[in-house]
């Protein structure tokens, strides 16, 4: 693996408070929160095929059950202007699902672009 200079682990740096954004405000179930970490584009994919768009999911967020949530991040990487977190979802100590989230820097700034969940 490369070592990380200086902007790359500022950018890395920047990414991994990003992804603790979300991890945030899907705990709290904070739409306004999460508006703010996803990109107007964001979409997520899902195992059975589904595409959720940014609206649906921030409507739908408030509607999960309550449960407590540990997110576990398993791998970060930061690939010039793009980024990827890796990790785990338990609800209530058990595993939901695993997900890979991309990132891209636009006009300066990281935002959410996807995610990925799988089984």
């Amino acid at each position: 693996m490369l070592p990380l200079n200086d902007t790359s682990q500022a950018d890395l740096d920047a990414v991994l408070l990003l992804d603790d954004r979300w991890n945030a405000a899907y705990h709290h179930r904070s739409p306004d929160e999460m508006a703010q970490v996803l990109a107007e584009d964001w979409l997520a994919f899902f195992p059975d095929g589904q595409v959720v768009f940014k609206p649906d999911a921030l409507d739908g967020m408030v509607h999960n059950p309550p449960a407590r949530l540990v997110f576990e991040r398993h791998a970060s990487r930061v690939f010039g202007d793009a980024a990827i977190t890796r990790g785990t979802l338990y609800a209530d100590g058990e595993r939901i699902q695993s997900f890979l989230r991309v990132y891209a820097r636009r006009e300066g700034e990281w935002q959410a672009v996807s995610v990925q969940v799988v089984p």
